[in-house]
């Protein structure tokens, strides 16, 4: 998707919606065998948590470079999770990476 601004970003993630946990099982099993509509769901249902990180580490007007960086790990968290086996602990992999991502440190295990 694409941004005009950080107040685009923020307008746009309010509309995505979050799957229930039987959706997202159903997604990633899709995606597991290549469905990118499925991939594409996921991401979106993750935008919200994202976009409340952003706004809660940089502040109301932050960077378009900072927000597409956030969404760029959001997708390699997506594409390098396995949610069949793990999903409880996604928010907690992706909190990890957003902060990497406003620290600049590697942090965690």
């Amino acid at each position: 998707m694409l941004y005009l601004s950080s107040q685009d970003f923020f307008d746009k993630a309010s509309e995505c919606i979050c799957l229930s946990c039987e959706e997202e099982l159903r997604c990633a099993e899709l995606m597991k065998n290549g469905d990118a509509e499925a991939r594409q769901r996921i991401i979106n249902s993750y935008i919200p948590f994202v976009a409340s990180f952003v706004r809660r580490h940089s502040g109301k007007n932050p960077s378009l470079q900072f927000i597409y960086r956030c969404l760029q790990a959001l997708e390699k968290q997506v594409d390098s999770f396995d949610f069949l086996y793990e999903r409880d602990r996604f928010i907690h992999t992706l909190s990890l990476v957003l902060r990497k991502e406003v620290t600049g440190k590697i942090i965690g295990p």
